[in-house]
């Protein structure tokens, strides 16, 4: 993986997080929102990690 691509990964599973962070905070854990930002932030990590194994697999 291009390292300006993990960097910009890196960044929006931050940011997302930051969102669902906030929105816990403000609407509380179950709130539609709060469950809206988690399965974002999950799917960002899905993909994150399948790049991870793809370039991992590579090297072999």
């Amino acid at each position: 993986m291009s390292p300006a691509l993990n960097r910009e990964l890196l960044e929006l599973i931050e940011n997302k997080r930051t969102e669902m962070v906030l929105s816990a905070m403000e609407k509380g854990f179950h709130s539609e929102e709060t469950i809206c930002r988690g399965n974002e932030l999950n799917e960002l990590l899905n993909c994150y990690h399948k790049l991870l194994s793809i370039h991992s697999t590579d090297r072999i």
